[in-house]
């Protein structure tokens, strides 16, 4: 029967779980990075680190390993918050990424909250913000051949089973990916600056929109916790392709008031060539709906806006108070 990382749990106990959760990173890490990367002994002091890659004379990279095998729900949610803040709010060190390893794979509920979480950190800090998952983490392991060296042939046989497993709900995921206009919440990603974009450049609609940026968010998840380079490539040279379409738009439409226009041209254009010049069979997981969401996501990190000078403008909408 396929099981997922409770096999760990069964085996060693929830604490005995957990170590063995973390030594799978820390190996991986160690490999990665060499004598970079260090395990943190845990303690009062540790400040929110588990793995740390660098060290504290310059922004560090740090990893926090949580063995939430049953999933992301409040209790696990408020751990992710406080274990941030202890990081983010050390005074012995600097972060350039912070990066969260889970053995389990998100639902769709859980990474909608983890996107908008991530995001606001990202915006806020100025750092990066990543998700490790256990399919990830296990294809990594197999990737830099760590299997033979660190697991006896009872824990190899249970790690294949257990990705196997992730893999299969991973593609059962993929296959109801497009959230409908219902599942999103009036108050899903609200503070972002995707969304105030559109408020400040008069968008109707902007529940679709953030439905298309989570179908992209989610996309991209999958297809880069399954750690093929090539196809997280292909991904990015799609997103490529999407931001020349709101490129050639805007050079044709810049309106200082009013963004309908140009964000209905440009999804027009990505209707037109989602078989044709966007289409790429290697990434199913990527919908037309997903490939729309791409220009939010250009949009959140400040590439691309609806308005002329949109920078500017949303500087101003900002200060006046999203008025």
């Amino acid at each position: 029967m396929e099981r997922d990382f409770r096999y760990l749990r069964d085996k060693y106990g929830d604490a005995g779980a957990r170590d063995v959760f973390e030594k799978i990173c820390t190996e991986l890490m160690h490999t990665r990075f060499d004598s970079d990367a260090h395990n943190i002994k845990v303690n009062q002091g540790d400040e929110g680190i588990d793995i740390l890659v660098g060290d504290f004379a310059s922004p560090i990279e740090n990893y926090q390993c949580k063995y939430f095998v049953d999933g992301v729900g409040d209790t696990q949610k408020d751990q992710i918050r406080k274990s941030f803040k202890r990081a983010i709010e050390a005074t012995d060190y600097k972060m350039k990424r912070w990066i969260l390893c889970v053995p389990c794979t998100l639902t769709a509920n859980e990474f909608k909250w983890w996107s908008a979480w991530s995001a606001e950190k990202r915006k806020i800090h100025g750092i990066s913000v990543s998700l490790y998952d256990g399919g990830y983490l296990i294809t990594q392991l197999k990737q830099y051949e760590l299997y033979d060296r660190i697991f006896d042939d009872d824990m190899r046989n249970q790690l294949n089973a257990i990705l196997d497993y992730i893999e299969s709900e991973k593609a059962k995921i993929c296959e109801e990916i497009i959230v409908f206009l219902e599942d999103i919440e009036e108050q899903d990603y609200d503070n972002m600056l995707f969304v105030k974009k559109l408020e400040n450049a008069k968008i109707e609609l902007i529940d679709g929109c953030k439905r298309d940026f989570f179908n992209a968010e989610f996309a991209e998840y999958i297809i880069k916790s399954k750690g093929d380079s090539e196809r997280v490539r292909l991904l990015d040279n799609l997103k490529r392709k999407v931001y020349t379409f709101w490129e050639t738009q805007y050079r044709r439409y810049q309106d200082e008031s009013d963004g309908n226009d140009l964000l209905t041209r440009t999804y027009e254009r990505i209707e037109d060539a989602d078989t044709t010049a966007l289409s790429c069979s290697l990434l199913p997981e990527v919908s037309l709906v997903a490939k729309k969401g791409m220009l939010h996501q250009w949009a959140e990190d400040c590439s691309i806006g609806w308005l002329k000078d949109y920078k500017r403008r949303l500087a101003e909408y900002l200060r006046n108070g999203g008025d």
